[in-house]
């Protein structure tokens, strides 16, 4: 009888231990579900999300020393504040640009002013100096940048072709 009492008393220790452990394991859970889902929001609004994009028509104009880089529109696609400094350039590059950052020649840049949301600057030309690359053919790309801490490329349109400098 000492034998088979023993063993129900393992048996109760046993459910209540499984018992305990189930508790804590939807306790522990719940706790890490509310840790990840608290983690998520600060990473969702600490996200600048940039919705700045070249829209229509660009291009450019080479004039001896002078570039001219004209397009339809800069459009700001937030639905809030506004963008930050903005900058159009154009880089000669050895390879059509895809994406990423870029590694070529700066030709040409201007500095735009912010953009508030649901904005866009239209109807852009502006001229400058342009800077040759060496000699060669380069594929051509105009990148629309925007501050924040440091620029990026927000968006950019690259150019049919090669062009012989």
């Amino acid at each position: 009888m000492c034998g088979i009492g023993v063993i129900f008393k393992l048996l109760y220790i046993t459910q209540e231990n499984e018992q305990r452990f189930r508790i804590f394991t939807k306790k522990y859970i719940m706790m890490n579900i509310k840790y990840f889902l608290v983690l998520i929001l600060i990473l969702i609004f600490s996200i600048e999300l940039s919705a700045q994009s070249l829209t229509g028509s660009w291009g450019y104009k080479i004039d001896g020393k002078q570039i001219t880089l004209y397009g339809d529109k800069i459009r700001n696609y937030n639905n809030g504040g506004r963008s930050g400094t903005l900058k159009l350039a154009i880089y000669a590059t050895s390879y059509p640009y895809s994406g990423g950052s870029i590694n070529g020649y700066k030709l040409y840049e201007t500095q735009l002013e912010p953009l508030d949301a649901g904005y866009s600057y239209n109807d852009i030309s502006n001229t400058g100096w342009c800077t040759y690359p060496p000699s060669g053919s380069y594929s051509l790309t105009i990148l629309l940048l925007e501050y924040s801490y440091n620029y990026e490329i927000v968006d950019y349109i690259s150019m049919d072709g090669y062009t012989r400098f």
